[in-house]
């Protein structure tokens, strides 16, 4: 049998929960209790989150972690650390105030347009000094289109005496440009520079270091490792600028904001464009020609390398040097990840000292159900484009994991955070079969908190013991960490590999290249899974930790990873480096697939089929039904999730792998379900709910002969009559009954009738059993059921289906069923990230109906 299906029907998964426990510095005694609720919920090691500590790196911290790793010690938990006292990481727990000159630069300009000719004419320079030093003054002729101007630079920085520029202004209009290395531009004035190991090597000093030599013996045992929370060059804004399109869109080529800046950076930029790099940085904001977009381009190659240099890689390998991980994530948001400000430029270089790949879903980024709809969030600017967020995120994580030499496969995903109470278990399994089936496998939930109630990014699990949702949230965890067990292993199966449009919108003017999104969802929403691959497997010789493209009869081969053709996103242009390495590619006999500006999901999906077979072929149209697939050896592990929250699905999937005929095993491990399952010709059978989820696994071996099939029901009204009470969140045991008795179809509303109502509510009622009835489905709820027949335990549902086998415990008279609803504490604690979604109806809303 597969080794680690063995292990799940076994009991023996891993652990692949680390959630945020968040310290503030004043809860000190509680913290052997929050631990232990920690590993009551399933989860096997958490991260320390330092933000809200009071005392970070000082006498309350290590008194407060001395707690946490003794107590964590004692139930085999691992513990990671968030590295820094602020967000986002870099501040070095305030050390750079101590070492001014380890401030990060920035590059910025000021211009002034003058007429021609004019002999002798003079121009103020700005005042310098140590904070703000000349690099060059560079005079260009205007084109007289916008604010382009000719090439051709003309080197003013000699003429430049006692704070004044004055020269003989040649006939024409000309702009001249003053290049300063300046610490002014930024939104971290007291961080580290990301782009100066130095610098970088201030937060290894004093948060790093610390911590080894606090609890060195506990390194590679107890302390997994450190989590870089969202990092980022920080740059902004320095002098007049053009319309901001707001936070997540800082690029190269906008006028007016500060560019990050090392010393380095010319010199790299030289040797990338064979000329001297200096003359041509008025490229950065404005067009110089034809040779714009390789300046540009330049520019972005260079601070990107020296980020992944300098800051992700140092960490990392002074992290694997201790015999520690380092993990975390960037701000990926709305394209974020190719950009600068408040991200890092590169997805994938941004990551590359990291031993996971890394991601987060948090402030309503992900809404169930609204994969078509730009939605309201609590992100920048209050909406979320799912063509980014539902077709692209997830897959880069699972991307990097795939193709990095050093993640071993694993992905992971800040999730859960700011959402608010009104987040409950629905929406959770739902995001979390979100990230298991794009192939992410590690989760850090957002967040344990020892105050309650914090209004800072709830939900906070467990609620200090007053969480309705607790019970749904564990039964969570442990699927979860069953699920991401069978599928870390073997080797992603996926169709087609899709280029990260990073160089194309570096080179590229504004607007012109097409993002990865595009074809993503052109290709997800046929069933046809990919990877997003960097240029660096390409064209990049310089060390990144990626594997490197080779071709093999035809099939593009990355590690271990397998791609029948290359998608690459239309774009005006490519750099020269990387229209090189694709014809290279196609010269040794790869797919390459070029589209075009209007080139639709149809062009693409029909040039595909014209070569190449599915790896899963789905019949009729089911665009919400999710898949993903593993090999190992001769072993196929398959997960299918039912996206949509309304319309079910129930269709016959060709599973390519597979012929003549094949047993294997279905589970549906959130509800404890296992059966077997046949193929004919890799033809399988699929009905899924809304909500729902499987795993089906085909070893060499077959299915166990004594697994029974899956059983197929029918449903029939339920008339039934119910007392109910109500029990609340402060106390949910004390239960207050309802007056009189209900039918199932006319159940009381509890959210009409007491609106700000958190807890739970119980419905009880005795039956005869009908005739041939097996189980029973409760409809509709809100949010989590736990059912009782006939004194037996049945277990926890917290999403749909909503459904309960009681075959084992009916009897033919007088049954009693005990059903506890809980909802969330959104009704009684008003936060304001609820606001950005609905608030389910509490209680049973059925219909209630019989299982035949």
């Amino acid at each position: 049998m597969n080794r680690y299906l063995s292990d799940v029907l076994n009991g023996r998964e891993d652990n692949y929960m680390l959630p945020f426990y968040w310290q503030h510095g004043d809860h000190h005694e509680k913290i052997p209790e929050q631990i232990e609720r920690i590993y009551q919920s399933g989860c096997r090691a958490l991260c320390v989150e330092s933000r809200p500590h009071k005392d970070f790196c000082g006498p309350g911290w290590w008194a407060d972690m001395d707690v946490i790793i003794s107590e964590c010690e004692r139930r085999g938990m691992k513990v990671w650390i968030l590295d820094d006292d602020h967000f986002p990481t870099g501040h070095a727990a305030g050390a750079v105030k101590h070492h001014p000159d380890l401030r990060p630069w920035q590059l910025v300009e000021r211009h002034v347009d003058v007429m021609g000719p004019a002999r002798d004419a003079m121009l103020t320079a700005e005042p310098t000094g140590p904070d703000h030093i000349l690099l060059g003054v560079f005079a260009y002729k205007r084109t007289g289109q916008g604010e382009a101007c000719e090439p051709g630079a003309i080197c003013l920085t000699d003429r430049v005496d006692r704070g004044f520029l004055r020269f003989s202004v040649p006939d024409g209009c000309y702009r001249i440009f003053f290049l300063y290395k300046s610490r002014r531009g930024t939104s971290h004035p007291d961080y580290v520079d990301m782009l100066r190991s130095e610098s970088v090597k201030l937060l290894i000093d004093t948060v790093y270091e610390s911590h080894y030599e606090h609890y060195k013996r506990h390194f590679g045992k107890t302390v997994a490792g450190f989590f870089s929370d969202e990092p980022s060059f920080g740059n902004t804004w320095s002098g007049p600028h053009s319309t901001d399109h707001g936070m997540y869109d800082h690029r190269v080529g906008m006028p007016g904001l500060a560019l990050p800046y090392n010393d380095r950076v010319p010199g790299m930029m030289t040797i990338a464009l064979g000329a001297d790099a200096l003359p041509l940085f008025p490229a950065l904001w404005f067009d110089l020609g034809e040779q714009t977009g390789a300046v540009r381009h330049a520019y972005m190659d260079a601070v990107t390398k020296l980020y992944r240099d300098c800051f992700t890689r140092q960490l990392g390998d002074w992290c694997e040097s201790h015999g520690v991980e380092y993990i975390g994530h960037i701000i990926e948001d709305m394209n974020a990840h190719a950009r600068l400000g408040c991200s890092a430029g590169h997805y994938f270089r941004s990551l590359d000292g990291q031993h996971m790949s890394g991601i987060d879903i948090v402030l309503h980024q992900i809404i169930p159900g609204m994969s078509g709809y730009i939605h309201t969030s609590s992100t920048f600017g209050n909406n979320a484009d799912p063509a980014f967020f539902d077709y692209v995120l997830a897959k880069l994580g699972a991307s990097f994991a795939h193709i990095g030499t050093q993640m071993k496969g694993r992905a992971m995903c800040e999730v859960f955070g700011a959402y608010g109470w009104a987040e409950g278990t629905p929406a959770m399994k739902w995001l979390l079969d979100y990230l298991l089936v794009r192939g992410v496998n590690h989760f850090v939930p957002h967040a344990f908190s020892p105050a309650f109630p914090d209004p800072d990014c709830p939900p906070h699990f467990g609620a200090d013991g007053v969480d309705p949702q607790f019970e749904g949230f564990s039964k969570l965890m442990r699927y979860g960490n069953r699920a991401a067990h069978l599928l870390s292993h073997g080797v992603h199966v996926a169709d087609a590999a899709i280029l990260y449009h990073a160089d194309a919108e570096w080179y590229g003017e504004y607007g012109t290249a097409m993002l990865t999104q595009v074809p993503a969802k052109m290709l997800y929403d046929e069933h046809i899974d990919f990877d997003i691959l960097p240029a660096d497997c390409f064209t990049d010789d310089s060390g990144s930790r990626v594997y490197h493209a080779e071709v093999k009869d035809g099939v593009i081969c990355v590690g271990d990873q397998r791609y029948k053709c290359l998608i690459v996103p239309a774009a005006k242009k490519l750099p020269q480096t990387l229209e090189s390495a694709l014809e290279k590619l196609r010269g040794d006999g790869a797919c390459v697939i070029r589209m075009m500006e209007k080139t639709t999901g149809w062009d693409l999906i029909s040039e595909y089929d014209d070569f190449f077979d599915r790896d899963i072929t789905v019949d009729g149209d089911h665009p919400f039904l999710r898949c993903i697939h593993y090999s190992s050896g001769g072993s196929h592990t398959y997960m299918f999730v039912n996206e949509s929250v309304a319309d079910p699905v129930d269709t016959t999937v060709t599973l390519l792998p597979l012929h003549g005929r094949r047993s294997g095993v279905m589970l549906d491990m959130l509800n404890d379900a296992v059966n077997s399952v046949n193929t004919v010709d890799g033809r399988l059978a699929l009905s899924l709910s809304p909500y729902q989820s499987v795993i089906v696994v085909f070893d060499p071996e077959g299915a166990p002969a004594d697994l029974p099939e899956k059983p197929r029901f029918t449903k029939i009204p339920a008339e039934l009559s119910f007392s109910v009470a109500k029990a609340p969140y402060t106390d949910m045991e004390k239960y207050t009954p309802l007056p009189g008795e209900y039918p199932s179809g006319a159940l009381p509303d509890i959210s009409a009738d007491d609106p700000g109502f958190s807890g739970r509510i119980r419905y009880t009622c005795r039956f005869d059993r009908p005739d041939g009835v097996s189980g029973i489905d409760l409809g509709e709820v809100g949010q989590t059921a736990h059912l009782y027949c006939n004194g037996e335990d049945l277990g926890v549902r917290v999403c749909p289906p909503y459904s309960y086998d009681l075959s084992r415990c009916l009897k033919d008279k007088d049954n009693e069923l005990v059903i506890e609803i809980s909802n969330t504490l959104a009704n009684a604690i008003r936060d304001g990230f609820s606001a950005f979604m609905a608030i389910p109806a509490s209680g049973i809303k059925g219909p209630v109906s019989w299982l035949k």
